[in-house]
């Protein structure tokens, strides 16, 4: 189950990625996908466990994640 006082932006847009605390369980995460789906259905968004300050440039490159 996602802990929802640890949601910090509920107003997704299309693009967006969503950071779920790291202890989220797989089975919250397609809660959540259903949940948006329902209330943005046409919106692409990435959700990841946190945190990202975790992968160093090497890990986000091999990601296909390229630092500007």
């Amino acid at each position: 189950m996602i802990d929802l006082d640890e949601v910090r932006a509920l107003r997704v847009q299309d693009g967006d990625l969503l950071v779920v605390p790291h202890d989220t369980e797989t089975e919250g995460m397609h809660d959540l996908i259903e949940a948006l789906r329902h209330v943005q259905p046409d919106a692409r968004v990435i959700i990841i466990r946190g945190p990202v300050e975790h992968l160093d440039i090497d890990a986000m490159n091999q990601l296909g994640w390229y630092r500007a």
